[in-house]
């Protein structure tokens, strides 16, 4: 009886060396191992891209919900209270007040009620009598000042003119609950809440 030859790699038994060659030549030829091989590694490297595109589109969308959030804040924040409509007081998410007396050569001048207000619009800066009780109201927390109440208004306010009134032709003092206020006050001055603000201008002469 003619001797098996033996396989050395998966020790299969074949009848003669003819058909261990064949065997050889079809099971593990270099070409074929290096086909299954290269089939092998395709495959993790697929499956490594899909997972790394998938980290990379969350990041993106990370990435993005920041930047939305940050732009939005940021223009809330840069607009100017003339231009944002808050509708209603159901919508802020903040409310306080100040009060407001403006004394033009010692005769208190009456500020109009609702100033900011009109058919489907609320300022964020507006008033409800002529008490002088300015409404201040955002939809975030931001700093408003006094400078853009009278925007709001559409009348003129700076360290140089109350209305139509200037330094060159009278004096313009302010001062916030009795205490002067120099470098962040007039038109820059930041609206806080329950402050008593009085603003007086008084022609030479």
């Amino acid at each position: 009886m003619a001797e098996r030859k033996r396989c050395e790699i998966c020790n299969r038994s074949f009848k003669s060396q003819e058909s261990l060659d064949m065997h050889n030549a079809a099971k593990h030829s270099p070409s074929k191992k290096d086909s299954e091989d290269e089939e092998k590694s395709s495959k993790v490297n697929s499956k490594k891209f899909r997972k790394q595109l998938t980290w990379i589109i969350i990041l993106g969308l990370v990435i993005w919900g920041v930047y939305a959030f940050t732009s939005s804040e940021n223009s809330i924040v840069s607009t100017s209270p003339s231009e944002i409509n808050i509708k209603s007081h159901s919508n802020v998410a903040f409310h306080i007040h100040s009060e407001l007396k403006i004394f033009m050569d010692n005769n208190e001048f009456s500020i109009p009620s609702n100033i900011g207000i009109s058919t489907g619009v609320m300022r964020p800066l507006h008033t409800h009598d002529s008490t002088g009780e300015i409404h201040i109201e955002g939809l975030s927390a931001r700093d408003f000042t006094l400078g853009e109440f009278f925007e709001v208004w559409g009348r003129e306010f700076s360290s140089e003119c109350i209305f139509d009134n200037c330094v060159e032709e009278g004096e313009l003092t302010m001062t916030v609950n009795g205490k002067n206020i120099e470098n962040t006050g007039f038109e820059s001055h930041k609206l806080r809440d329950g402050e008593n603000i009085i603003i007086k201008y008084n022609s030479f002469g």
